[in-house]
């Protein structure tokens, strides 16, 4: 069965919808009885709307998932000298700083499909080769 097809199968469990979705960032099957959720618990988290305090943490936890991801999809270390330690140290770098729509670090919760055409427009750098590079080029905000 498509994962199109098995995305759309309603299953009633305790008189409520579930659905089986696909996580748009891992790719991991979830169930979900929400139409508009289209990341997994794991990458998003889990929050009412009523506590904003947990809302902050979920976006936490989204913005930590599309980092993963994105840190995968380009390696998984830096390209200049290989740092593959700590995902904190590394950082994205664009190539083309003219095609360049947002920073991927700004704290913004976007879509992945956004962060993921933005990080590809990048090289995966650690933080110390990122400030080699901004030293030789100079700074460009």
């Amino acid at each position: 069965m498509k994962k199109q097809d098995e995305a759309i199968l309603l299953f009633f469990f305790h008189r409520r919808n579930i659905m089986i979705k696909y996580c748009e960032i891992c790719g991991k099957k979830f169930n979900s009885n929400s139409y508009s959720r289209i990341y997994c618990f794991e990458c998003s988290g889990d929050s009412s709307r009523l506590d904003n305090t947990s809302r902050k943490h979920q976006k936490t936890i989204l913005r930590r998932s599309m980092k993963l991801q994105a840190v995968k999809l380009l390696g998984g270390k830096c390209s200049i000298c290989g740092y593959n330690r700590c995902i904190d140290a590394l950082e994205f770098h664009h190539k083309d700083h003219s095609v360049k729509e947002f920073k991927l670090g700004s704290g913004n919760t976007m879509s992945w499909k956004e962060y993921k055409a933005e990080a590809l427009k990048c090289i995966l750098v650690c933080s110390n080769c990122h400030k080699e590079i901004h030293n030789k080029i100079g700074y460009i905000s």
